[in-house]
């Protein structure tokens, strides 16, 4: 958030023209530091005097007005290196600090090449590429501090023009038609037939819009951590097998009547070929994606039509088929499978997220004892999502550290401490496709799913199964329980207390491995729920 000290001082030696400024306010002060930059900016304040008399018009599409903004000014201007980098800045720049999560520093700069008024660049303060894994939280928290704008991101394959250095924008509400959708339809979403609700994570909602154009989600959430759930939920499902470093895709993020609205429209192309012939100089970029399409080139502003843009847009939207099976991953799900992975008198694990390191439980007077405490049956919960694979959550130590993704739970068997994988059963046919695949990969976990589901079917297993499919996202919470001993009672002489077994020769299973993963999970995405029964 920003600093509690106001003012302004020169950064760094006297000679330098370069200023920071404090600000105590964020949300009412950043109009005067966009005033006094460009006070003393008047190559750029120009730019924004511009902007006042731009030609704009109207066009339809999809179901929306775009506007057209003529904006020659929105040209390249690069002098030299990176123009993010702070020891590049010009010597007028002013910039305000902004702390992110985790001790992450920005700098808010106002744009050099504007779109619209008191148009802002937030960028990181060491030269980074452009991600946003691990930074959508400072772009709510950005969006919060910020309460009359709304934050934009482009991914770098999808609009900035700059993709060597992390960064946001941002700009005052209002000026994008797709954004004053969102913030129509968001307010009641499950009264408008524009959009289709998918999913929920605690209090974070997500939903496709069926106009404008395809791959657009539109999200709502209370707090930021259930927003940041969803949004990366979204961008995994698209994400599982893009050859880039993240998918292409533009963010927009801002607060709204006390909770945070966000919509995303994923991309296909980066640009249309009517960039690459010449024929226009279009771009698009978060601002365009949103229905504010800027046109660089003055012959271009009169001639473009509704026919040529279409054109432009289906071509840099996420195609029909790669939409189709984003929606399918979404709602998707996944039965859960108990696996046992260990058997002996102590074993040896660790949680991943608790930091605590390796643990030890042990047999003890018919008993799981751990840390000193008896239990019957002791449970360690992670989230399994339902509609992709769940990373790694907890290790089992021995000859071998192997690492499996889901619940572990111990129970007592046989005069030993038994160790059971809870876990979706997509997850757990990647895993013994994994330490086994040969041959065909689709096939193979055809095969393996059906002879899990048989003997699933086989033996009811004890623990409480009612509820056997994954329907969305546990909390993050790590918890400990003791199982009802009259329940285990109950099932002790007629059912092991796990589905199938680690060490079956037909299907052995190591937990996650990353032998072959990208081949793996392919062939089980697009087997996903296949049996031959």
């Amino acid at each position: 958030m920003p600093s509690v000290k106001t003012g302004i001082f020169r950064d760094g030696a006297e000679k330098s023209s370069k200023f920071v400024i404090f600000v105590t306010n964020m949300a009412t002060d950043i109009d005067k530091f966009v005033h006094d930059q460009l006070s003393v900016w008047p190559e750029v304040a120009a730019k924004y005097r511009a902007l006042k008399t731009a030609r704009t018009r109207q066009l339809p599409l999809g179901g929306l007005l775009v506007t057209l903004q003529s904006n020659p000014g929105r040209l390249p201007i690069f002098d030299h290196g990176c123009p993010l980098c702070e020891e590049n800045y010009l010597e007028k720049q002013h910039k305000i600090p902004f702390e992110g999560r985790k001790g992450r520093k920005y700098n808010i700069l106002v744009n050099r090449a504007p779109i619209f008024p008191n148009h802002l660049v937030i960028t990181r303060d060491v030269h980074v590429p452009q991600t946003i894994w691990h930074r959508f939280p400072d772009m709510l928290d950005l969006a919060k501090a910020l309460e009359n704008y709304i934050v934009f991101y482009n991914s770098p394959n999808s609009g900035t023009s700059v993709p060597g250095h992390a960064h946001f924008q941002a700009c005052p509400k209002g000026y994008m038609p797709l954004e004053r959708a969102a913030e129509r339809i968001l307010r009641n979403p499950k009264s408008s037939a524009e959009v289709e609700f998918l999913d929920s994570v605690k209090d974070a909602e997500l939903y496709h819009f069926k106009k404008f154009g395809r791959g657009i989600f539109m999200l709502r959430a209370q707090t930021s951590k259930s927003m940041a759930k969803m949004f990366y939920r979204l961008l995994d499902c698209m994400n599982l097998f893009a050859e880039e470093a993240e998918p292409r895709f533009n963010a927009f993020a801002w607060c709204s009547e006390g909770e945070y609205r966000a919509f995303v429209t994923l991309r296909g192309a980066s640009r249309p070929h009517h960039y690459h012939d010449g024929t226009f100089a279009i771009s698009p970029g978060a601002a365009d994606m949103a229905g504010f399409v800027v046109v660089p080139r003055e012959e271009d502003f009169d001639r473009l039509d509704t026919t040529t843009l279409t054109e432009i847009f289906d071509e840099v939207s996420l195609p029909e088929a790669d939409e189709k099976r984003l929606l399918w991953r979404l709602v998707r799900k996944q039965p859960k499978v108990e696996v046992g992975i260990a058997s002996g008198k102590e074993i040896t694990f660790e949680i991943i997220s608790d930091g605590a390191g390796p643990q030890k439980v042990s047999y003890r007077e018919g008993k799981i004892d751990y840390n000193g405490v008896l239990y019957d049956c002791l449970l360690f919960e992670a989230p399994t999502i339902s509609t992709l694979f769940a990373e790694p959550s907890f290790i089992i130590y021995g000859a071998d550290e192997l690492r499996y993704a889901g619940a572990l739970r111990f129970v007592v068997a046989g005069g030993k401490v038994q160790a059971v994988n809870i876990i979706g059963m997509e997850d757990y046919v990647a895993g013994v496709l994994s330490a086994s695949g040969k041959g065909s990969l689709k096939e193979m976990a055809v095969k393996v799913r059906t002879e899990t589901v048989r003997a699933m079917k086989e033996t009811e297993a004890p623990q409480s199964r009612e509820d056997r499919h994954i329907s969305g996202t546990p909390s993050l919470v790590t918890w400990l329980d003791m199982a009802d001993p009259e329940e285990i009672h109950r099932h002790a002489d007629t059912h092991p207390d796990y589905d199938v077994d680690a060490w079956n020769p037909d299907r052995p299973y190591r937990g996650i491995l990353d032998i072959d993963a990208r081949e793996i999970r392919g062939a089980v995405d697009e087997t996903w729920g296949e049996t031959t029964e």
